[in-house]
């Protein structure tokens, strides 16, 4: 049976862009374009858990939003369920320590990036609602 995991993203929208960044050579996903997050633990809300993981992950400090999607994407070794909040810059400057690239792109530059096909829902309401 495959494990399922709960997972928290954020997508950072800061002068009509959104942050995000590139996976290394591991996983499923491997080199792939991705809102930045990561696991919930126990006791953590979804909203705490994700301010966690982006100042463990990129040393920074946000505002979570609202909820833009909650998508399940099934792999060969789990179920991977990503709830993606709007979040907010509030201090620091992304600093790589778990991904090998970022950006900042705009509603057509995300285009050119390669995110995983169960993040299309995501990037289509990112586009639509947060980008002009």
């Amino acid at each position: 049976m495959k494990r399922e995991v709960f997972v928290v993203a954020g997508a950072i929208i800061k002068d009509n862009k959104v942050f995000s960044a590139q996976r290394g050579n591991k996983g499923e996903t491997k080199f792939k374009w991705e809102f930045p997050g990561g696991k919930i633990e126990p006791g953590e809300t979804p909203e705490e858990a994700l301010a966690r993981e982006l100042r463990e992950e990129l040393s920074i400090n946000v505002k979570v939003y609202e909820l833009i999607t909650d998508i399940v994407d099934e792999y060969e070794t789990q179920i991977l369920h990503i709830a993606t909040y709007r979040c907010e810059l509030i201090s620091g400057t992304p600093t790589l320590s778990e991904h090998i690239n970022m950006a900042w792109s705009t509603k057509d530059e995300l285009d050119n990036l390669r995110f995983s096909d169960a993040d299309e829902p995501t990037l289509k309401i990112i586009k639509e609602k947060y980008l002009k």
